[in-house]
């Protein structure tokens, strides 16, 4: 009876043994994923704040204004820059078919107008 009830207490011993070792192991794993992931968090939050400080230098409205006047007066309009009123979308028919006009056969480029959407319609 005393080697039956020694056995049972050495294999609950041994099983208790072997589930703190993998507790442990499991534990240790978890530790270094979320100390790598505090140290990703640092860096991402340290890039932000480089980023930011690079945006607020790059909108400084001195900065903004000296570039528009500096790109909008130095460079002459390209042709596909200048547009006439032919040039622009024409409303579709009632056949959903854009009418022709004279920029289409001038070479102009002729976009699609979108038909407009009456909320009554649904009912």
């Amino acid at each position: 009876m005393v080697r039956r009830s020694t056995a049972l207490w050495l294999v609950l011993a041994t099983c208790a043994g072997i589930t703190l070792f993998l507790v442990k192991h499991e534990v240790q794993e978890r530790e270094d994923r979320l100390n790598a992931l505090h140290t990703e968090i640092l860096a991402n939050q340290e890039a932000i704040q480089v980023l930011k400080a690079e945006w607020s230098y790059l909108n400084r409205p001195e900065r903004l204004e000296r570039l528009v006047r500096e790109l909008s007066e130095e460079r002459p309009a390209d042709r596909l820059q200048r547009a006439t009123l032919d040039m622009l979308p024409q409303p579709l028919n009632g056949d959903g078919e854009t009418p022709v006009t004279e920029a289409a056969h001038a070479g102009g480029v002729v976009l699609p107008m979108a038909r407009p959407v009456s909320l009554g319609a649904r009912q």
